[in-house]
């Protein structure tokens, strides 16, 4: 009943082995209690806590406890704050068992850590050992330290430290120690050069109010997990380092496990690899004192490593240059292993490697970062130089569950950063496609007695193949079929400054050879390692005439209407391409354009392109194609098709322009037949589609 004890202090509240109620619910209603029953209270906490925060094991067996993994992803940091609260809940039912009232005492360094702030560790054992042996719970790496030195008794409420036979001996507020002595608050206990506060901490009372004891546990989430391990909960162990600099401590279990949880807390909210890598490196310095220096080395595109961040303890000049071994980082990506190595200058692993022995490092290890397929793309590595201390097997297994966790989070954020620059190479591409179909016409010229016809295909989303109809003074019509060297956006780019300096030329000289010549000029002196093959063919309606300037072309395939003849003019007079070197001189070639006549202007997107058996479409095929005889579009279409099913499902390695020129007679010249298959949707959709 509410306000009722369960039962008579000093006697137990159920029988061994049995459980005292339903996992999930409290014991009973927490009451107040007289100072004669302090621990029943204590107990009946206790109790309130792990039946609402924890699973119970139903045996009576050792209680274990363990965090809620799925808790760290969201809530790394108060997770951090309840192993805190994890271990004195532990000490709390440990010492009430065994019959304390929940005192608890810790040891802190009496220097402060590179954090400013003295480390602690937990007295939380019947005997702490103190010494140079990798088995003592407090370890200290110096050599006047005996391998048990000294230790720390657990009395009941009392904690007594004592000197286990070290040669150095051991001292109490500077006095030598000769038998166990009590320890009390603020007591400094000395083991060589390393200074050690004792503290006491009694274990607060939860607040309460005159009838009820009330928790918010809203902020916690602790489990109790079965573990087939019968040691003591906590296995911590400290490691104290000295050296010029003082020494170093190391916590091998819950601060490092606190640093765990807080890499993994940090890094769930992380995208790019600017914020991940420096996130990484820094939580591992606050797991491994002794590192001095610390890097991230990742593969580019081509395979070569790419220190992308580095991390020093100390602060360094700018000129200096942290050298990194590629030896030891390519045995641990081929390996697919970590490496420790505890002097890698005279490690016979790296013989080969000369620069390591210029490293001074003392102490290293050297984790593969690999992405989810088990494939390395990196390596992660922390290294302490000569007079620090070393790193030990557990620290290779430590820095390889870390090198795992982030290279998983490195791996998302390389696959983040790259999904955030294909969008951008996307949308300016999209832009580039809009900005070019602007240059490229949207119709055909009104040409009188002319009908034009058109095809451009990009062979990526925008290309280097340029086409245009300029309208020049006394009615003629000048139509540019031009090849980029190259394609995609530089050539794109080359190609708008073509098209802006090619419309002031032939505005400025009506002489339409010397204007090719001055064109030529103003793109050499650009100095850029490009070059342009430019055909232009001048239609004059007036005299029926068209008159063509060739720069490294392909002269156009003229078809007779009276006879059915093929020629090539301009072939013979062909010049160099334009931008090579200025002041080239350039032939302009004159032909009749009868009624019937037509003219195939093309790049060699159309003639060189290839099917899968690497065979050319050729010149020779587009001569017979248009020697079939028919009207501008009919031509056109035929061409095109042909192309189409000559590929196949190749696609195609250059872009590809077609322009044809049809002279028509006065009664056919109706403007409505003149339409062009060029339209900006299709330009949009350029190098998607498969030709």
């Amino acid at each position: 009943m509410p306000g009722q004890p369960l039962g008579m202090p000093g006697q137990p509240l159920g029988m061994p082995g049995q459980p005292l109620g339903m996992p999930g619910q409290p014991l009973g209603m927490i009451v107040r209690t007289d100072p004669l029953a302090g621990r029943f209270s204590l107990w009946l906490q206790l109790k309130y806590y792990l039946d609402r925060f924890c699973w119970r094991r139903q045996d009576g067996k050792t209680l274990r406890f363990g965090l809620l993994l799925r808790e760290t992803v969201f809530g790394g940091r108060r997770m951090v704050a309840l192993l805190s609260l994890r271990t004195r809940l532990t000490m709390a039912l440990f010492h009430f068992l065994s019959g304390s009232i929940g005192v608890m005492a810790y040891l802190s360094t009496s220097s402060l850590g590179d954090d400013g702030s003295a480390e602690r560790f937990q007295l939380q054992d019947d005997e702490t050992t103190i010494g140079r042996h990798p088995e003592c719970h407090v370890m200290v790496d110096a050599g006047a330290v005996s391998r048990y030195h000294a230790k720390i008794l657990t009395r009941h409420d009392d904690f007594l430290v004592e000197d286990s036979g070290s040669r150095n001996g051991t001292f109490l507020n500077g006095q030598l120690l000769t038998g166990p002595e009590v320890l009390r608050e603020g007591d400094r206990v000395r083991i060589s050069d390393v200074e050690l506060i004792f503290h006491r901490d009694i274990v607060p009372e939860f607040a309460r109010n005159e009838n009820q004891m009330t928790f918010d546990g809203s902020n916690f989430g602790i489990m109790m997990v079965e573990d087939q391990d019968t040691e003591r909960a906590s296995s911590s162990k400290i490691e104290f380092r000295t050296g010029t600099d003082g020494f170093k401590m190391s916590a091998t279990a819950e601060a490092k496990l606190e640093a765990l949880i807080r890499i993994n807390s940090s890094l769930s909210n992380a995208l790019g690899l600017d914020e991940v890598l420096p996130k990484v490196l820094t939580s591992l310095f606050d797991i491994f004192p002794a590192a001095d220096r610390g890097f991230v080395v990742m593969e580019d595109s081509e395979k070569n490593l790419i220190p992308r961040w580095v991390k020093t303890r100390q602060s360094r000049d700018e000129t200096e240059t942290v050298r990194i071994s590629r030896t030891i980082v390519r045995e641990v990506m081929n390996s697919g292993e970590a490496i420790l190595s505890l002097d890698a200058s005279e490690d016979t692993r790296f013989d080969s490697s000369q620069s390591i022995a210029d490293f001074s490092i003392k102490s290293m290890i050297c984790a593969p970062l690999v992405d989810g397929e088990g494939k390395a793309f990196g390596a992660l590595q922390i290294d302490s130089l000569k007079g620090r201390g070393q790193f030990r097997d557990e620290d290779t297994d430590l820095l390889s569950g870390v090198a795992a966790q982030a290279g998983i989070v490195i791996n998302n954020a390389r696959l983040y950063e790259a999904a955030l620059h294909q969008r951008e190479v996307e949308q300016d591409l999209k832009l580039a496609t809009e900005v070019q179909a602007a240059f490229l016409p949207q119709s055909p010229p009104d040409a009188p007695g002319y009908r034009v016809h058109s095809f451009y295909k990009a062979a990526n989303h925008i290309g280097g193949d340029y086409f245009d109809y300029i309208h020049l003074p006394n009615g003629r019509i000048g139509i540019v079929v031009a090849d980029v060297v190259g394609h995609g956006v530089a050539a794109a780019m080359f190609m708008a400054k073509l098209s802006a300096e090619t419309r002031f030329c032939l505005a400025s000289d009506e002489n339409v050879a010397r204007a090719i010549e001055r064109l030529n000029d103003r793109m050499s002196r650009l100095h850029v390692e490009r070059f342009i093959t430019f055909l232009l063919m001048v239609i004059d309606s007036n005299s029926d005439t068209a008159t063509i300037v060739n720069a490294g072309h392909m002269a156009p395939v003229v078809r007779l209407f009276r006879d059915g003849t093929i020629s090539e003019p301009g072939e013979e007079e062909s010049g160099l391409p334009i931008a090579i070197d200025d002041g080239m001189t350039y032939e302009a070639v004159e032909i009749p354009m009868n009624v019937g006549d037509v003219a195939v202007l093309y790049t060699d997107g159309i003639n060189e392109a290839m099917n899968a058996a690497d065979e050319e479409f050729g010149m020779d095929r587009i001569r017979e194609l248009t020697a079939l005889g028919g009207d501008a579009e009919e031509i056109t279409d035929r061409i095109v098709d042909g192309v189409l099913q000559h590929i196949g499902t190749t696609p195609p390695f250059d872009d590809m322009c077609l322009v044809v020129v049809e002279r028509v007679s006065a009664a056919e010249a109706v403007k409505a037949d003149i339409h062009d298959t060029l339209d900006s949707d299709e330009i949009g959709e350029l190098g998607e589609t498969n030709l």
